[in-house]
């Protein structure tokens, strides 16, 4: 073939090719011809499927298991809580019984003047909280709100708590308010406050001197009725029940009682507080020696 007879095309064959077929001859023979689905294909897709739900709800399952445990743990803890709760009652009723045969016996013995220090020792178990007492009163109730569940004791200040749900700073302002209107004493539930009782939350329990409460929250208190409750409304704590119950709705109530019975709290034993008698005569005989003895 001469010069003459050759296309003019020739020596761009490659160009043609990209510009023409695009696409391998292979795989446009594949894409021409798709293999068909077959019932084996569709079968292994839905054996597979089937065990892909099997083994979800397996799972789902297995993830449910430990928190029906922890229901039985919580369950078996409260029975221990309450199964303790009771011993310690009983323990108190019977230091309650030797503390009253203790002060009868010390009468006998001193006679007319163990009756007198029987009558102050009364006085001051009253006043400290250690024995019962009996008087007039109000009572303050406090619940959650209808429909609400008792949660954790966070501040109420903090995110994702339940707003209809009682707390225990709560119950302190309530108790603050109530000794900074006259109060003489004071129990929650039949748990009696005294100097050193303490008022805190546990996960979801209100905690009166670790002894855990439930709602609804009664608070007994002795005093003059008409006092506290004028006193109570007038300071800070009245505001901040009423606002539990306009913004939170939770159940607060305060009503007068003729006849209240407050339990003693037992004995207690004052670790860093002591008597200043000894310090106050150290302190007269200092004076007296650096002054030469004149008065």
């Amino acid at each position: 073939m001469s010069e003459r007879s050759r296309p003019l095309d020739a020596s761009m064959t490659l160009l043609r090719e990209v510009m023409e077929r695009p696409l391998d001859p292979g795989y446009a023979a594949a894409a021409a011809h798709p293999r068909p689905s077959t019932r084996r294909r569709t079968a292994i897709t839905l054996v597979l499927a089937i065990l892909a739900g099997a083994g979800f709800a397996v799972a789902v399952g297995s993830i449910r298991v430990p928190q029906r445990e922890s229901d039985a743990v919580s369950q078996e803890l409260r029975e221990e809580i309450q199964r303790r709760t009771e011993d310690v009652n009983g323990q108190q009723r019977r230091n309650a019984e030797l503390a009253a045969a203790n002060a009868a016996a010390q009468e006998t013995l001193l006679g007319s003047r163990g009756a007198a220090l029987s009558r102050q020792v009364q006085e001051l178990g009253a006043l400290t909280g250690e024995i019962a007492v009996s008087g007039k009163g109000v009572q303050v109730t406090l619940d959650d709100a209808p429909g609400r569940d008792q949660v954790g004791g966070d501040p109420r200040e903090d995110v994702g708590f339940d707003e209809g749900v009682v707390l225990d700073a709560d119950v302190q302002v309530v108790v603050n308010g109530l000794w900074a209107a006259g109060a003489e004493a004071i129990s929650i539930n039949g748990e009696r406050l005294t100097a050193v009782s303490a008022i805190r939350s546990a996960g979801e329990a209100i905690l009166v001197d670790f002894r855990p409460l439930v709602p609804p929250y009664v608070i007994s208190v002795i005093g003059d009725p008409g006092a506290l409750q004028s006193r109570f409304a007038e300071g800070q704590a009245g505001p901040y029940v009423q606002s539990l119950r306009d913004n939170n709705g939770i159940r607060a109530d305060i009503a007068a009682a003729d006849e209240l019975v407050l339990p003693g709290a037992g004995q207690f034993a004052l670790r860093a507080a002591r008597p200043v008698e000894e310090e106050a005569k150290q302190d007269a005989v200092g004076k007296t020696a650096d002054s030469g003895g004149r008065t």
